[in-house]
């Protein structure tokens, strides 16, 4: 058995299944595919017969077998390639017939010189057997650079419009938030200690997520958010029920070059009440500085804290008051304030569990009779830190900030947010 590697009877390092580029093909194009191979450095610089050989055998994509290797050894592989019927074999010899046939001007780069035999397929037979002597060739010229690979140009795909989303969350206040520390819409069951009565309560900001208002520079974004706020909380017992909804517009903007990366938020809306039989022109104005709270994100015994601290002016044209005997001694006014809020939550097996408070004023600069304050805390259950639903119980104590309405309650509530 011949054991014997193909690169060593070669003097090559050539694969032994090698995609054929020298087919039955006319001499010139066979010569292209073939000095494609031969680099030339510098002109003058030569090939032996030898070299070219196996160039030629090497491209020929011949499967190796028994017979060819012992072909290979015994030099006669060219009477092999004339007798053989294997497409492969047949292939080199033509192009080895092309190749030697070639005329001497055919080729710019090479000058091939051979040996003169008169039978250009026995010559072709007799190189193929390894009868190389006196067969050369000669670079005229260096070779010329390889053509640039050509860029491939992939199609840039046109981006996908965004569907706009909603943002449901407690109060129109909750649009500068981050979506994981937004109030819960709400709601449930409430005890008012006032009215000595157990009824439903529900409060909700629903609104379309922020449409860029103007093309944003480096230093500023602004946004408007169309949005529709409702509060309703019966009474029984002749006091007065907490039933505000509102309609408008909020404008959010951001300047994050500003120390503490400030966010300013405003609205313009009309507030009346699920009967319409209110009629009060709003318009409002926050500043909200996240990065200088003193608590913006800070950890203790191991509860994730939160805090928010917000300046806020509105104004009121109260054309109608509807059913709140508060509104109805006013025209008009003009309040500044704050608001305030402290949670903190903390992972457990069974969900999260939240603890907030908070405290929303407003002191009437006109006449003083639209102040007001209210006061809340509760604690919650969610079932993740990411979670978009809530059940918590919260104690709620002073005057509401729109419908100026007192109010004293426990309340039991489900909140869901986007």
């Amino acid at each position: 058995m011949i054991c014997r590697p193909l690169p060593l009877l070669l003097g090559l390092s050539t694969p032994v299944f090698v995609t054929p580029i020298l087919a039955q093909a006319t001499a010139p194009a066979a010569l292209e595919r073939l000095y494609e191979k031969v680099a030339c450095e510098t002109a003058g610089q030569s090939f032996t017969g030898a070299d070219l050989r196996q160039r030629l055998i090497g491209q020929a994509g011949l499967t190796m077998t028994g017979e060819l290797l012992s072909a290979i050894e015994s030099r006669s592989l060219g009477q092999l390639a004339a007798t053989s019927k294997d497409t492969a074999l047949s292939g080199l010899l033509a192009s080895t017939i092309a190749v030697l046939s070639t005329p001497v001007l055919a080729e710019a780069r090479f000058l091939l010189t051979s040996q003169a035999k008169p039978d250009a397929r026995a010559r072709a037979i007799a190189f193929l057997n390894g009868d190389t002597d006196g067969i050369s060739l000669a670079c005229k010229a260096a070779s010329p650079p390889p053509p640039p690979t050509p860029a491939v140009i992939v199609p840039q795909k046109e981006p996908t419009a965004k569907q706009r989303g909603l943002i449901l969350a407690d109060s129109k206040n909750d649009f500068i938030k981050p979506a994981r520390e937004r109030g819960f819409a709400t709601l449930g069951f409430e005890e008012d200690k006032a009215a000595d009565t157990r009824l439903l309560n529900a409060s909700l900001a629903l609104a379309i997520e922020p449409i860029l208002f103007a093309k944003p520079s480096e230093a500023t974004e602004v946004r408007w958010t169309p949005f529709v706020q409702y509060n309703r909380h019966a009474a029984r017992s002749g006091r007065e029920e907490v039933n505000d909804l509102t309609l408008g517009n909020s404008f959010i903007f951001r300047n994050p070059t500003q120390p503490g990366r400030a966010i300013g938020f405003g609205s313009l809306a009309f507030q009346t009440d699920d009967a319409a039989k209110a009629a009060v022109w709003v318009g409002d104005a926050l500043i909200d500085f996240p990065r200088v709270r003193p608590c913006t994100r800070r950890d203790a015994l191991g509860w994730a804290m939160r805090c928010n601290l917000s300046i806020v002016v509105d104004y009121a044209d109260v054309q109608d008051p509807g059913d709140s005997q508060k509104l109805a001694e006013l025209d008009a006014y003009l309040r500044g304030g704050m608001n305030l809020g402290l949670s903190a939550e903390q992972a457990f097996g069974f969900g999260v569990i939240t603890i907030s408070s908070s405290y929303n004023g407003r002191y009437d600069i006109t006449s003083r009779k639209a102040s007001g304050g209210i006061f809340s805390v509760g604690a919650g259950l969610r079932p993740s830190a990411g979670s978009n639903i809530s059940l918590e119980t919260r104690y709620t104590r002073g005057t509401t900030i729109n419908t100026l309405v007192d109010v004293d309650k426990i309340t039991l509530r489900l909140g869901y947010r986007l």
